[in-house]
């Protein structure tokens, strides 16, 4: 494999990356704030924080397993996703997370014809030729880096080595941001990761999206609050 390419980000790829990440940033400011009128720098400074480590090293698990594998990977947002995202947080609160994806194809697998265009959805899914187990390792790789950077925030606020209280709150919405991720992501509904891991393995989806989706709905509940 020729990682002097596909090891590298491409300037279409982080510019796709970079306007999810603000989009989500912006969705879930939305959502913690109830609405537009309570945004202000320092929620969205918290979200921001939350949404960077959860989001963008999410997809980036994703890329670097299947280049791992051999195949070709990218990350492409999607234009109905990402209003999706914020139309939703304005009008309910809730955060679509499904702003784009990694795109993958084996190095060398070329395009097979089509009518689509390169900015449909339907396009880059015909790419997706993946063996069963390799399809579930790329597809859990971003909600157990998810799950990872919960525990990495949570060992921060219980060993109290945050100095600020803008920090506390940061590591706090961070952690419920990468669990919401990790939760989100495995539903198993296509075209999520969820479906991917469950169609690989039932079990290894029942160990990773159980914990994600109750430590979620604790969050969600208030019930997270017992903890701390």
């Amino acid at each position: 494999m020729d990682m002097s390419y596909s090891g590298r980000i491409g300037t279409s790829e982080l510019i796709d990356l970079l306007l999810s990440f603000i989009v989500l940033t912006i969705a879930f400011s939305m959502g913690r704030s109830y609405g537009i009128s309570g945004l202000n720098a320092e929620i969205f400074i918290i979200c921001a924080i939350g949404v960077g480590t959860g989001f963008l090293l999410h997809e980036l698990a994703h890329k670097f397993m299947a280049q791992r594998y051999g195949y070709w990977a990218e990350y492409k947002a999607s234009p109905m996703g990402l209003i999706i995202a914020v139309a939703l947080a304005v009008m309910t609160g809730f955060v679509f997370a499904a702003p784009g994806a990694v795109h993958i194809r084996k190095t060398g697998y070329s395009a097979p014809q089509s009518t689509y265009s390169y900015s449909d959805d339907n396009y880059w899914d015909q790419f997706d030729n993946k063996p069963g187990k390799e399809e579930g390792r790329i597809a859990m790789a971003g909600p157990i880096t998810n799950i990872i950077l919960a525990l990495l925030f949570f060992v921060l606020l219980k060993g109290e080595l945050l100095t600020s209280m803008l920090m506390v709150q940061a590591a706090f919405y961070g952690m419920y941001i990468n669990l919401f991720l990790a939760a989100f992501n495995m539903i198993p509904v296509d075209p999520l990761d969820g479906a991917k891991v469950f169609r690989s393995n039932p079990l290894v989806w029942v160990i990773i999206a159980v914990p994600s989706i109750l430590a979620t709905l604790a969050f969600m509940t208030g019930l997270i609050y017992v903890i701390f």
